[in-house]
């Protein structure tokens, strides 16, 4: 989704439609039997930080400089420029994280899906594809940069996908907040939550 499909009378800016913007984010089950995600319910606030985990890097060729869709599995393909990463620290080696520029759009990707290593410079001008998670190691850390829509949002919306009869379509259920580490369904094949925000504005 661009951000010009997201603006709306009454909204000035495309920084005020972004801080309406819904993103979708998987729930890796790993973190939900983990408890390491916040059982929050719908409309209630969580600190989170979105990162795009990737599974296709290619050079833009013939494509759009700048083009942003994004689904309702938190599945999102971008059309955008390597940014300079944010670097935590440099003892030892840098730390820190590696960044995608769509338009006004910063997001924090993770390359470490790609079949084969992609080199992410900054400059180079890309097509991606991949799905939005959420980091846990990168709540609640002290940094001296910025890190891109990490932050407080409202919580949409929660969704449960699972295998349905032979034959059929998968089955949606939707749930009032996220799942403790004993409401984890095993059958299910996909969490995924709606967020609102950030509701403050994000560097």
């Amino acid at each position: 989704m661009s951000t010009d499909a997201c603006t709306h009378p009454g909204w000035t800016t495309r920084t005020q439609a972004r801080v309406r913007e819904v993103t979708t984010v998987q729930l890796q089950p790993q973190h939900l039997r983990a408890g390491r995600l916040p059982v929050v319910a719908i409309g209630e606030a969580l600190e989170v930080a979105p990162v795009l985990y990737l599974t296709s890097v290619e050079d833009l060729r013939c494509r759009p400089r700048t083009a942003w869709a994004a689904g309702p599995f938190g599945i999102v393909g971008a059309c955008g420029v390597i940014g300079e990463p944010r670097v935590f620290r440099d003892e030892g080696g840098a730390v820190g994280v590696e960044i995608l520029r769509v338009g006004e759009r910063e997001v924090v990707v993770n390359g470490a899906g790609l079949e084969e290593a992609e080199p992410l410079e900054p400059g180079r001008r890309v097509f991606v594809e991949g799905s939005f998670y959420l980091d846990v190691d990168l709540v609640g850390i002290e940094v001296p940069v910025p890190i891109p829509m990490r932050g407080r949002y409202r919580l949409a919306a929660v969704r449960r996908h699972r295998p349905g009869p032979p034959g059929g379509p998968p089955t949606t259920e939707r749930l009032f907040r996220i799942p403790a580490p004993e409401d984890v369904d095993a059958e299910a094949f996909l969490h995924v939550a709606d967020l609102v925000g950030p509701s403050r504005t994000q560097p």
